[in-house]
């Protein structure tokens, strides 16, 4: 294995639908288990996946499913030791790094009336239950919106504003507070419902207003030329990137970023352009993660939004329209990759182990190494029964 693969460790998924020392649910069992990854999988580093966002906002539940809600608050909750603090420590003893994994497009939804969720849900985990940030509850003019701006697409802030950019850098450097994580993974993924269409969302205002100034057409009342308004969009992501990197830069932290390949962002977020050229050129990333999947859960593969798919991308990871195979789409990043100082990432966790295919992947000169998930890795018996239902008591009655 090669000696500077990741491991992405979802604890939450571990501690709720984990077995045996794959929980993680004590120190002895977690030092076991990264030992087993660093000598098996042979990372050099730790994506530790957290909870602690989660105070950050409220649960709202369905009658009959409070019970449910309590237990896996409970369970996102219940350490009485410090995982922050230990998993830092574990990780430096054995000679590895650890970042701190945080999602961007992250802050939840309203439940939806029950005739609603009865066609339209995210998984049958949280059919009966949503978590929603209290910063998009006081704030929804700051999510992504429709033309009409009556629709929203919840979990998704519009970084045109700059509070929602400085949100969101607060909210992930207060968790960092106290503790020695080598750095900050901003995890691109998404769980939020993915729009009929691909262009429905990014008419803010302060988009509508950029637009015009720039090349004078309303992007809500006129044609306008949709290149230059993926364009913008993604300009936005470049300067929430510059001004989290001067953040982070000051705490002495490494930045991590991961998201799908191509350039686009891609389902279910849209067309925005995706300027990883920009982002490594002016070093804003130390490591770029490719080849993520927002559709599919990472550790036990359920399809996230099943009846709900979407069209009208450029670039689509999911049937590869547009897109060349992976090997061949290294070679559109190589020009930039080589000779700078980002290191380039293969995100494995939706995908079989394959010593063949990885092997071919690490022969390329551009790929520092690849991405694991530690829940699939561990938890063997979960993994093959497809094993995540929380039910209420009335349905375990």
């Amino acid at each position: 294995m090669n000696p500077n693969n990741i491991a992405s460790a979802s604890w939450g998924d571990h501690l709720t639908f984990g077995e045996g020392d794959g929980l993680l649910d004590n120190p002895d069992s977690l030092y076991k288990r990264i030992r087993v990854w660093k000598d098996e999988l042979g990372i050099s580093s730790i994506h530790w996946r957290q909870g602690r966002t989660s105070k950050f906002g409220s649960y709202r539940t369905a009658k009959n499913y409070r019970k449910a809600v309590k237990s896996i608050n409970v369970i996102n909750n219940q350490s009485v030791w410090d995982d922050f603090k230990i998993l830092p420590e574990m990780a430096h003893q054995l000679g590895l790094k650890a970042h701190l994994y945080v999602s961007i497009f992250g802050e939840g939804w309203p439940l939806a009336p029950a005739k609603v969720r009865a066609k339209s849900h995210h998984l049958s985990l949280s059919k009966h239950f949503a978590w929603q940030s209290h910063f998009t509850r006081k704030n929804p003019e700051l999510v992504m919106s429709d033309r009409s701006g009556e629709i929203k697409q919840w979990g998704v802030l519009c970084l045109a504003y700059p509070e929602a950019r400085k949100y969101l850098i607060d909210k992930f450097l207060s968790i960092l507070d106290g503790y020695c994580f080598d750095g900050l993974f901003l995890c691109f993924r998404t769980e939020a419902k993915p729009p009929e269409h691909a262009d429905t969302f990014g008419f803010n205002e302060p988009v509508r207003k950029d637009y015009l100034e720039r090349y004078g057409r309303d992007i809500k009342t006129e044609n306008f030329d949709i290149g230059l308004w993926h364009d913008l969009l993604g300009e936005y992501i470049t300067i929430f990137l510059r001004e989290i990197r001067e953040a982070t830069k000051s705490r002495n932290l490494e930045l991590s970023l991961g998201c799908a390949r191509g350039n686009v962002i891609g389902p279910p977020l849209g067309n925005a352009t995706i300027d990883y050229p920009t982002w490594i050129k002016e070093e804003l990333i130390d490591e770029l993660i490719i080849n993520q999947n927002s559709s599919q859960c990472p550790s036990l593969w359920h399809q996230l939004w099943s009846m709900h798919r979407g069209y009208g991308y450029k670039q689509n990871y999911l049937d590869e329209y547009n897109m060349p195979p992976l090997i061949e789409h290294l070679d559109h990043y190589e020009k930039y990759i080589k000779n700078s100082k980002t290191r380039l990432f293969i995100a494995r966790q939706w995908d079989a182990i394959s010593p063949i295919e990885e092997s071919e992947l690490l022969t390329n000169p551009i790929v520092s190494g690849l991405v694991y998930s530690t829940f699939r890795y561990d938890n063997s018996g979960p993994v093959a029964n497809s094993n995540w239902v929380v039910k209420s008591d009335d349905e375990k009655s």
